[in-house]
């Protein structure tokens, strides 16, 4: 073996070493940051309390998006049916729907500032979880 070659070698293998030293000293080293940032909504004593999890889809250039059962397309009373059984079948102006739809946002409020808390977040969108709704038989409109 030439000089260069074991030099080569020897030079890979320390840079390997370095490597796995700071990724092990930095424990969110290879933690994709959709995860490190699902893993802040998890711990929020708040959201953990409540029946829908929201989470972390994707983490672009300060921007994240959620899901969440509520958009244009989906009304939110089949959802709080589900969430909160005293509201099915009210109107909406009865105060257990209300008070259900309040909650839901006050919720949805806290996801918005949990993320926002982080440094490197700017702004929050929302995404339809369209596989919480088939998960729960809840029919989507077209």
């Amino acid at each position: 073996m030439d000089g260069l070659t074991r030099n080569s070698i020897i030079l890979s293998i320390i840079f390997l070493v370095l490597l796995v030293v700071s990724l092990s000293w930095n424990s969110t080293g290879l933690k994709p940051r959709v995860w490190q940032l699902n893993g802040l909504l998890e711990q929020d004593p708040v959201l953990a309390e409540y029946p829908y999890d929201f989470r972390a889809l994707l983490f672009l250039n300060g921007v994240v998006t959620l899901t969440s059962p509520r958009e244009s397309r989906a009304p939110l009373a089949p959802f709080l049916a589900q969430v909160a059984p005293a509201s099915a079948g009210k109107a909406p102006d009865d105060p257990e729907m209300v008070n259900a739809e309040r909650r839901f946002r006050e919720i949805e409020m806290r996801a918005i500032t949990v993320m926002l808390s982080e440094p490197d977040v700017g702004s929050v969108i929302w995404s339809l979880d369209k596989a919480w709704y088939h998960k729960h038989g809840v029919p989507l409109s077209k």
